[in-house]
């Protein structure tokens, strides 16, 4: 694997981590706004923990708006990929996240054929700087 093709991958494996964040903020989103419904009739004695907790609830569906973005630009990259085949091998792969062998099962190919293809792939995809 070249240095160049790594890159692409981390690129590319940003998404995964994007979602795994983006369902960590969710689940923390419902607990607040649990908290703030319950504190709701003492927010005249709990002025500054409620003003935070709102202002945490706001940050959060920024950063989830920013991390949909994210999904969303490594989507249209993959989508840059001419062969059908390969594409759907990198919308599992990265946005799907299946493993070789699970990609390979789905598309009737065995796991030696998609990373062959997935390297191949790799030397063309244009990724943004």
């Amino acid at each position: 694997m070249t240095n160049e093709q790594q890159k692409k991958i981390d690129w590319l494996s940003r998404a995964r981590l994007a979602e795994q964040t983006a369902s960590t903020l969710e689940i923390l989103q419902k607990q607040d706004s649990r908290i703030i419904q319950k504190i709701e009739p003492f927010k005249e004695e709990t002025p500054e923990l409620f003003q935070n907790l709102q202002k945490n609830s706001s940050q959060r569906k920024e950063e989830l708006i920013r991390l949909a973005k994210l999904r969303e630009e490594i989507y249209q990259v993959i989508l840059t990929i001419a062969d059908e085949e390969i594409r759907n091998i990198f919308l599992r792969k990265y946005l799907a996240y299946e493993t070789n062998e699970q990609i390979a099962e789905a598309m009737f190919f065995d796991v030696r054929t998609i990373q062959r293809k997935h390297k191949k792939a790799l030397d063309l995809l244009m990724i943004p700087e």
